[in-house]
């Protein structure tokens, strides 16, 4: 598992240097990166996570993706009952940030494209999974963070969002075995429509990163002491704490290698690329939010495969 972790953390990490390197030669803009994020969002992830549900039906799929499911619920509550207890003293904007960087990892951009290529394509269904919790409250509570406006608190954004709706269409899919009664030729022009999207977004996502780190100041960049204790969490407090919780689940006869795989490496990614995205949106430190995301993701290629040295003793 370390190595093909790393192997896969090392390959995600060279797709920055395309990203970086057009930023420094002026060939991306500032719209560029926000383009890219869009199109991740509404259009290829979306693809990314429905491709997954194109199979014949099969009931321990279905039981797994219900494990992954609640744990990755379980998992964000925790996150954010932890996270009002660090970062009380940093300055506000910073701190809006930094908790959120801790809480929301990128489950989505890094988390799905790393399980499809350890643990195969058809284990894509299950991350994809996970992200429906990261977005259930990403889009309700996280967003509350930053703009500190209990409105965001609302079902609509909880069950109506840019992962929520693809599940549910992909699960719909998979349950009524939707797939197996399609002509042979229009699944699978249906399936390589959606695969090529899926595709463009590991490399999408980041080259982002790319942009974004061109534009970190490496002078001072570790200046603000909080910036190590928020990658300290990220990468490696918080996900220790998922192993915790899955050691336990394992005790009390609650086990499945899979799920747990899924969820230990969707919570050991990187801090998520939305948390530069709503810096902007909300008119936060986007220079602080950029440093964040583009650090802890250059650290995620040591720290994931180790995190995946975990998975030995479960």
């Amino acid at each position: 598992m370390f190595g093909s972790l790393f192997r896969a953390v090392l390959l995600l990490f060279l797709m920055i240097i395309p990203g970086f390197v057009m930023r420094k030669l002026k060939f991306a803009d500032d719209r560029l990166p926000l383009g890219f994020s869009n199109t991740i969002l509404y259009i290829t992830q979306p693809a990314m996570i429905m491709i997954g549900f194109f199979r014949p039906r099969d009931m321990q799929v279905l039981k797994t993706a219900g494990i992954v499911l609640a744990l990755s619920f379980a998992v964000h509550v925790v996150f954010l009952a932890l996270c009002p207890l660090f970062f009380r003293k940093a300055e506000k904007e910073k701190r809006k940030i930094y908790r959120f960087g801790i809480v929301f990892a990128n489950a989505g951009y890094m988390g799905i494209p790393l399980i499809s290529m350890v643990l195969g394509e058809e284990a894509a269904i299950y991350a994809s999974v996970y992200i429906v919790a990261f977005n259930f409250f990403c889009w309700s509570v996280g967003a509350m963070m930053y703009a500190e406006d209990r409105s965001y608190i609302s079902p609509r954004k909880m069950f109506i969002n840019a992962a929520t709706v693809p599940t549910a269409i992909g699960i719909i899919v998979f349950v009524t075995d939707f797939y197996s009664f399609l002509p042979e030729f229009a699944g699978n022009f249906i399936y390589e429509a959606l695969e090529m999207l899926k595709n463009t977004v590991a490399p999408m996502s980041m080259m982002i990163i790319g942009m974004r780190l061109a534009d970190v100041k490496l002078k001072g960049i570790f200046s603000d002491r909080y910036l190590y204790q928020a990658l300290f969490l990220r990468l490696l407090f918080l996900p220790v704490i998922v192993f915790g919780m899955l050691c336990v689940c394992k005790l009390f006869g609650f086990y499945d290698l899979t799920a747990f795989t899924v969820v230990l490496i969707c919570a050991s990614a990187p801090v998520a690329s939305i948390t530069g995205m709503y810096a902007e949106k909300f008119g936060s430190d986007t220079a602080c939010a950029s440093k964040l995301v583009s650090v802890s993701t250059v650290l995620s290629l040591a720290t994931m495969p180790v995190m995946a040295l975990l998975l030995d003793v479960l």
